[in-house]
Formats: structure tokens, C-alpha cells, sequence
């Protein structure tokens, strides 16, 4: 499988966002993702797709990175690794940035020689906690990337050539809708943080760049129902994709 794109790419993943909590206003009226419904009003791509068991992580990110469902069987065979080769976007890629959850960068970026990643320690995911700042930690590593090339010759090089990825893994949603349920106040919170998230990037990003050439995908790997468990029967998501021409 082939991927082309122009400069960079930008994928953001909100592990265990649900559709519908994207896209319905709140109590009061308002949005809670104003910034991604403004795109996908205005110049982006969106859909919510339906797709197969297993609505696992690793078999979701799979389907996202490298564009194929993957073997049910595969999820018996170790969590921790990809037990078949198979081709991505990481591994056609220049040069990846990664950075998000322990148990998800690693199984895609640990054994990419051309990669620099970054995951938080296994004791930040806890339940009992509001799990969002997970995603801030996520976006704070990648803003630090960037403010680092500003004195970093090598790395801004490197930022500036073609065919490029950054992936940034935000976890928040899918632990608290776990521990909290996806009706839970901390849960929408946490759906509004994506957003505003989702939004500094793509300001940073064009801020950095200035070239119009960068592509953006905003999506989830799986949904997530009422009793806080993952979508097994529909696999709910939103995908925006921008390419400013």
C-alpha cells in the first residue's frame, strides 16, 4: 500500500471518541467541538464510518495507519506486538513524530529506525483521575518539538522536509469514558479538550510552515458505549481531513 502527500501529515487519534457526543450540542445549545464543525462547515472532509470487530486499539490504529482490517485472530497473538508485518504510512514516511500512550506508540514506532517518539510513564493512566491532561501531555511534547527546532538546526531541517508525519495519540477520552461513562461530565469535558487541542495544532502547524501544504486527519479508533465498554456492533467515529491547496 502506497501514501503520497506533499509535505506533512498530521494525525491526530481520540481514542474513544463517540460520535454522537461529538457532534450534539450540550445542554446550553453550544458545540462541544466548535473548531472541527467550523471545518468540516468549511473546507474539510468528514464521515462517520461503520466498521468490523475487533474495535480494539492496535487492530483500530491499524485500519487508520495502514488503511486494512486486520486479522481478528491477530488480537489472541499478543497486544503488545504486530504479530504480521504490514505496510503504513509511518514506514513510507521521511521521518515520524509520535507521541501519546505507552501501550499504543511503541507496537507502531519502537522498531522504526527512521522516528523519534515520546510516551508518558504507565502510572499517569489512572482511572481515578480526570484523564484528559493525557492529551495536553500529548500536545505539550509536540509544541516543545517544535519550539526546540527554533534552536535546533538539524530538527528544523528535518521538520521542513517533505513527506513527514506527526501523530499525537490522546488517550483522555477513552479512560474516562471507562472509568466515568461517555454521559459523564468528565467525558463531554474531555470532548471539548480534543477539540481546543485539535485547533492549536493546526494553528501552530500553519503558523510553522506557512506553505499551505499539510494535510490533517482528526479521527478515532473506536467508539464507546453507554456502560463505558468499547463498541463492539458499530465502530463510531469522526474523521476531518484538510488539504489546503
Amino acid at each position: 500500500m502506497c501514501f503520497f502527500w506533499k509535505n506533512i501529515y498530521i494525525g491526530v487519534v481520540a481514542d474513544g471518541l463517540r460520535a454522537d457526543k461529538f457532534f450534539e450540542p450540550d445542554s446550553g445549545g453550544k458545540f462541544r467541538a466548535p473548531f472541527l464543525r467550523s471545518v468540516i462547515k468549511g473546507q474539510g472532509r468528514w464521515g462517520v464510518s461503520h466498521a468490523r470487530p475487533p474495535t480494539e486499539s492496535r487492530p483500530g490504529h491499524v485500519a487508520i495507519i495502514a488503511g486494512f482490517y486486520e486479522d481478528p485472530s491477530a488480537v489472541t497473538k499478543g497486544w503488545k506486538a504486530n504479530p504480521v508485518e504490514f505496510d503504513s504510512v509511518f514506514n513510507r514516511s521521511r521521518y515520524t513524530f509520535a507521541f501519546g500512550s505507552p501501550d499504543i506508540i511503541p507496537i507502531f514506532c519502537g522498531a522504526l529506525p527512521h522516528s523519534t517518539w515520546g510516551t508518558y510513564p504507565h502510572e499517569f493512566e489512572d482511572f481515578a483521575t480526570d484523564a484528559s491532561f493525557l492529551d495536553e501531555w500529548s500536545f505539550d511534547e509536540f509544541q516543545s518539538l517544535l519550539n526546540r527546532s527554533n534552536d535546533d538546526p538539524k530538527l528544523k531541517q528535518l521538520l521542513l522536509e517533505d513527506n513527514l508525519v506527526i501523530f499525537l495519540h490522546l488517550l483522555g477520552c477513552d479512560s474516562n469514558g471507562h472509568a466515568h461513562r461517555p454521559y459523564s461530565d468528565i467525558y463531554l469535558n474531555n470532548v471539548k479538550v480534543v477539540d481546543r487541542i485539535a485547533e492549536r495544532v493546526y494553528n501552530l502547524l500553519e503558523n510553522y510552515f506557512k506553505d499551505n501544504r499539510t494535510a490533517y486527519v482528526f479521527t478515532a479508533d473506536h467508539g464507546m458505549s453507554d456502560k463505558g465498554l468499547i463498541f463492539l456492533a458499530l465502530f463510531l467515529f469522526c474523521m476531518v481531513h484538510i488539504e489546503v491547496q
